[in-house]
């Protein structure tokens, strides 16, 4: 990769800096069974059985060789995390963020952050100044590394988004998603306002969740549970209801133009009038 002055040079950096902290080497796949090693990291990840992981070893193949973006991260020679991006139209200076993955016994340990700077370098030296993806609203962590950490922009709110996926990690749920722009140059973290305001969702004494439909304020807070996706697993019907509350909320708040600007220590959603981003 070329290191140029500005922009691109801070994100060596940062890729330098993550890759190191988080002990991986993260560079594009280069052969056929590295993409075979990586659909079965995927279907690990997923809980899927291989002949039906998110991306099959012949697409990863097909995008890396038509200049798609296909990283993956290793811990010396073991693949640990994958992440894979596609253009848009010709010309677009957008990279779209289709999925990223860490081996569970590896998680925590900052590889998805070595990934997403490696990500952004790579989309950088190809002309691209921002990136788009999704996520599940519901999934706290999720929503703290990619709006607080990354400061990435929450651009639009889309329920059902996917089809039904039934797989180990969503068990069949509705696939709701924030989508989310990253510009590239200059990623800043978002700043978490310092003046709460009242909550719209919150929970229960049995972890239930609750709605309040207040008066419009500045900001608002949502409440969403510390681990959805055990959840899903312990008690599906109460992850559904908190689904469908978290729905609700986003509809109403989303209608009257608040967008998520960032998520607290404590899992609320810091809810800010007229932040959407186009």
């Amino acid at each position: 990769m070329t290191i140029e002055a500005g922009p691109t040079r801070d994100a060596v950096q940062a890729a330098y800096k993550a890759s190191r902290l988080a002990g991986v080497t993260v560079r594009e796949l280069h052969s056929t069974d590295e993409c075979v090693d990586a659909e079965e990291l995927l279907a690990a990840v997923w809980g899927a059985p291989v002949n039906a992981a998110p991306f099959p070893a012949d697409l990863l193949l097909a995008l890396q060789h038509s200049g798609g973006c296909v990283l993956g991260a290793f811990a010396e020679e073991t693949m640990v995390g994958l992440t894979v991006g596609v253009a848009g139209e010709p010309g677009s200076h957008r990279l779209h963020s289709l999925i990223a993955a860490v081996v569970p016994g590896h998680a925590g340990r900052g590889i998805g952050m070595a990934l997403k700077q490696t990500q952004r370098l790579w989309a950088l030296n190809r002309g691209a100044t921002t990136m788009v993806w999704t996520f599940d609203p519901l999934v706290r962590r999720n929503a703290h590394f990619n709006l607080n950490r990354l400061g990435a922009l929450v651009t639009d709110y889309r329920k059902d988004f996917y089809p039904p996926i039934n797989d180990a990690v969503n068990k069949a749920d509705h696939t709701d998603r924030f989508v989310v722009a990253w510009h590239l140059v200059t990623p800043a973290p978002l700043l978490v306002v310092a003046e709460l305001g009242p909550r719209v969702l919150g929970h229960d004494t049995d972890g239930e969740p609750t709605i309040v439909d207040v008066a419009d304020e500045p900001v608002l807070r949502a409440w969403i549970p510390q681990d959805v996706e055990a959840m899903r697993r312990s008690d599906p019907a109460k992850a559904k209801r908190w689904r469908m509350a978290l729905r609700e909320v986003l509809d109403r708040t989303w209608a009257r133009g608040y967008s998520a600007a960032g998520i607290t220590g404590d899992g609320c959603y810091v809810l800010v009038r007229g932040e959407q981003v186009s």
